[in-house]
């Protein structure tokens, strides 16, 4: 890094101002990606870096991210030769954070003005390894669909050590991330099979410091029919939308979603996050019926250790998780 750089990054630091980077993961990106950083310049606590990691784009998003910069901060941009897809990209950007404190971002959303600054100012009185926050769900043209994702995708924010919810339903958007640069000692490199890294990095700060939501929307959350994860309605129009954006069948998305719960429980106990004898590492890997059988025993166990998620996350959860619904593709061993 160029000396006259360097001296900035001190000055900033002398002058209590946070020491953070935010981390921008772009793919084909090139329609929305000007919105996101006039955004990101127009925040109220300007991050120390803006390091962008291009994934292999052919639309003109590295030319437009190769020239970009954030006012009074450092930006570094780099290209992956080939599509790594969202998690590895993000995955790379973390591991080269030097900064007190990472923020991820998404190409395709907007951030508010004081989106970082509430955020780490939670962080730090709050002392959690992670911040997340409610988002603005919009259409394509930034037009309000609705003022809180968390109420339409019946999201309830958990906070502290709260692991047992966070592996039942993840409230953690990334895009609306800010953590602490010393967790990634545990993070990093993510296990594999991990369904999505901002899942992973919420279990990840479960396990240490805690996380701690905080709860305004800080993202006009982008709705364009091409979104990695998407804003979906709770339900079963939720569950029917998030089929048919997938292609996929019934059977399929439950074989999937359980394999994701198993690879996150793997990854924190092969770090000794999580103790090898938990319940729900042996329950997930009962075959269907065995499930089904001891689906009272289920019941109990996450309105104990998960209630907070409420009733009707907890009963959706139970029927996806222990009703025989839809047919796999392959067999389950018990």
């Amino acid at each position: 890094m160029p000396e006259a750089n360097t001296t900035v990054v001190a000055q900033k630091a002398h002058a209590g101002r946070a020491s953070l980077s935010v981390l921008l993961a772009t793919h084909d990106g090139i329609r929305w990606l000007q919105e996101l950083l006039d955004s990101l310049g127009q925040q109220t606590l300007t991050p120390v870096r803006l390091s962008i990691l291009d994934d292999a784009s052919t639309d003109g998003t590295w030319e437009l991210v190769r020239d970009a910069a954030v006012p009074e901060g450092q930006t570094t941009a780099g290209r992956q030769d080939a599509n790594a897809g969202a998690v590895r990209t993000f995955e790379r950007l973390l591991s080269m954070v030097d900064t007190e404190y990472f923020a991820l971002c998404d190409e395709d959303d907007v951030w508010l003005p004081d989106k970082l600054a509430k955020s780490v100012s939670l962080l730090e009185s709050s002392g959690a390894d992670l911040v997340y926050t409610d988002l603005k769900v919009v259409d394509e043209s930034l037009h309000e669909l609705a003022p809180s994702m968390w109420h339409q995708s019946n999201i309830m924010p958990v906070a502290g050590r709260a692991l047992v919810p966070l592996i039942l339903k993840n409230s953690v958007t990334g895009c609306t991330v800010v953590g602490r640069t010393s967790m990634l000692r545990k993070a990093l490199p993510f296990p594999p099979g991990v369904p999505m890294h901002d899942w992973w990095l919420g279990l990840v700060a479960a396990c240490g410091g805690g996380i701690a939501p905080l709860h305004e929307s800080t993202v006009l959350y982008r709705q364009h029919g091409g979104n990695e994860v998407g804003a979906a309605r709770f339900g079963y129009r939720g569950l029917r939308s998030r089929l048919d954006r997938r292609g996929t069948r019934l059977g399929t998305y439950l074989r999937d979603r359980l394999d994701a719960r198993l690879a996150l429980i793997d990854g924190l106990q092969e770090r000794g996050l999580m103790s090898r004898r938990a319940f729900l590492a042996w329950f997930y890997r009962r075959a269907r019926l065995v499930r089904f059988l001891l689906s009272p025993a289920y019941v109990v166990y996450t309105a104990t250790h998960a209630g907070v998620l409420g009733f009707g996350n907890l009963a959706v959860d139970w029927a996806l998780t222990c009703l025989p619904l839809g047919s796999f593709s392959r067999e389950e061993t018990a």
